[in-house]
């Protein structure tokens, strides 16, 4: 994958994040350790699975400070 494609899935990623969380709050991220996130992205976003573990942990982190109140 060249860090364009790279960059593009972590920011397609992230801003499909942005309305679960919003309409979660907090407890989107109970329960959500990597094994979780990448079954749950199978579901719902295969196409983030080509990102790597670290990204995944990245996106999850960044997501939580945008988007919540914590």
């Amino acid at each position: 994958m060249t860090d364009a494609d790279r960059i593009k899935n972590r920011s397609v990623l992230l801003e499909f994040l942005k309305f679960r969380v919003l309409a979660a709050g907090e407890e989107f991220f109970d329960s959500t350790g990597l094994e979780h996130r990448r079954q749950w992205l199978a579901l719902v976003h295969p196409q983030a699975l080509v990102l790597s573990d670290e990204d995944l942990e990245q996106i999850w982190n960044q997501a939580r400070i945008l988007y919540t109140e914590c």
